[in-house]
């Protein structure tokens, strides 16, 4: 009988020795998963900065090309009122002439 019980408190011993290497090994997994973790969202995250860049760097590449259209376009609107309005003056200018010799 009492070898029953020393077996019984061998048994529980080993146990609870095999519970808490099950513990040990079972907060390593969860350590390494939570590492692996944020390893794979520093990624995402690199990954998605390197995204936005591009967009950002493609959007203000066609927000330039955009400018630079517009700008052009208004220049030339400029110089064509810049010639309208000499062309104008030239015939004011013209109107005054004729009206001073015709008096």
């Amino acid at each position: 009988m009492e070898d029953i019980l020393r077996e019984i408190v061998k048994a529980e011993r080993l146990a609870e020795e095999r519970i808490e290497k099950a513990k040990v090994q079972a907060k390593e997994i969860v350590k390494n998963a939570k590492s692996e973790a944020r390893k794979i969202e520093e990624e995402i995250i690199k990954e998605a900065q390197a995204k936005a860049d591009e967009i950002i760097k493609e959007k203000k590449r066609q927000g330039e090309e955009e400018a630079k259209k517009i700008l052009s376009e208004g220049e030339k609107e400029i110089e064509e009122l810049k010639t309208r309005a000499r062309d104008k003056f030239e015939e004011a200018v013209s109107e005054c002439l004729k009206i001073i010799r015709g008096m």
